[in-house]
């Protein structure tokens, strides 16, 4: 009877691992995108208040956050370029291991630095670690998963991904009270523990040595249509996004005067909800005749969240909502934006050959990181000028411009979903 139980038990492991599209070589995937995640999120969300705590000042913490996400977006965009070559030379275990390298050298530069500029260089080389990895990530489930459980696969690791955002404010938020340097230890310590375990589960992947010499323009000549169409909206979209996304605790703690422990609280509510729907989202999408919805609302509520961000604190509270309680709704809506996440990632996978998917989706993630980069820099010069709300309101608008884009420009063929 016991070892009965025990079949059944492991019958029942293997079935829902399958159901949910996980495999040896997805595991390593999933333990570098949790482990490093949380690694980053103890401390990235509160960069912009240790930066106010430095300089003194919210206005001058809003300009080298600025100056560090034009940058961040800079690095990300050859962070994307050199991990889809290192995926196509040397495999994605490689890749996945290398990204863990600059996470290393930046949380060495932020335990010694106190200048803001090299607290600025070290945040730089810690956040480096995704675009690195991302390439290879996408080549393990394009390779390693079957097609029809793409949806589901990304929706885990998204699960993965999100885990971190609602743990790493909530532990971040707790931490910072005591100081920011015991953030980074914490975060620094992670970082070699997922490397130990990564270490041993990347020899569950399967190495991948199909080199195909194809000259880096005629991948891009060779970008499907639909996907340059895409890519446009993204980048649209995204500049939209980048007005707020770094300035938005900045907003809450130095503009809306909330504490720390309650921006590391609405942070977690984004993340949280996000987590919620990824797998019944996933495989709705798995089933559905096409992901162009999903992605279109995702598209919708990225372009919402500057606009919820100024309107509903300042307008609920009129209706008998409190400020925190408007806040909450705000960040709830924005983690509904995840809802078409793993479709897109699905797609963008699927629309790459396998021969070149690494590589090619390295320089899709590096040339839109590459067109929005400014954005930041120009939010905080509008930020000083007109002020945090017209800045935000102004993002809002870029965003439902490439809201607008997608649906009118993006045709998305019906069963081309992963």
């Amino acid at each position: 009877m016991p070892e009965e139980n025990q079949n059944l038990k492991s019958s029942f492991v293997r079935s829902t691992a399958e159901w949910l599209g996980i495999n040896r070589a997805m595991m390593a995937v999933l333990v570098v995108t949790a482990g490093m995640g949380l690694s980053e999120e103890i401390w990235r969300n509160f960069l912009s208040l240790h930066l106010k705590d430095t300089t003194g000042g919210v206005l001058t913490a809003a300009k080298y956050m600025g100056i560090f996400a034009v940058f961040v977006n800079l690095m990300e965009g050859f962070g994307y370029i050199i991990g889809g070559q290192v995926a196509h030379r040397l495999g994605a275990r490689s890749a996945m291991l290398v990204s863990a390298l600059p996470m290393v050298l930046g949380f060495s530069i932020l335990l010694a630095a106190h200048q803001p500029w090299l607290i600025i260089i070290g945040a730089l080389f810690i956040t480096n670690w995704e675009p690195l990895s991302v390439p290879a990530s996408f080549e393990v489930v394009g390779n390693e998963v079957a097609q029809d459980r793409r949806n589901i696969a990304f929706s885990v690791q998204s699960i993965q991904k999100r885990m971190p955002k609602v743990l790493g404010p909530l532990i971040g938020g707790l931490v910072m009270t005591i100081g920011y340097w015991l953030n980074l230890i914490l975060a620094f310590g992670l970082v070699f523990i997922t490397s130990l375990i990564q270490f041993r589960l990347l020899n569950k992947l399967k190495p991948t040595n199909d080199l195909v010499k194809i000259p880096f323009r005629q991948m891009l000549r060779d970008i499907p249509q639909d996907l340059r169409r895409l890519l446009t909206a993204e980048i649209i979209l995204r500049w939209g996004d980048w007005f707020v996304r770094d300035f938005a605790v900045l907003y809450v703690v130095g503009v809306l005067l909330r504490s720390k422990a309650e921006a590391g609280i609405l942070l977690a509510v984004t993340s949280l909800t996000a987590l919620i729907t990824y797998i019944p989202i996933g495989k709705l999408v798995d089933r559905a005749k096409s992901p162009r919805p999903f992605i279109g609302i995702t598209f919708a509520l990225f372009a919402l969240f500057p606009l919820n961000l100024v309107l509903l604190p300042r307008y609920l509270p009129g209706l008998g909502i409190p400020v925190m309680a408007a806040l909450v709704i705000v960040f709830i809506l924005n983690g509904l934006r995840e809802l078409g996440e793993p479709a897109r990632k699905a797609l963008i996978s699927s629309g790459f050959p396998k021969e070149t998917r690494a590589r090619s989706i390295g320089l899709y993630w590096g040339l839109r990181s590459f067109a929005f980069c400014p954005a930041p820099l120009i939010s905080y010069f509008l930020w000083r000028k007109i002020g945090p709300e017209s800045t935000f309101l102004i993002g809002g608008i870029i965003g439902l411009i490439g809201t607008l884009w997608f649906w009118t420009r993006v045709r998305i063929k019906v069963g081309d979903k992963s």
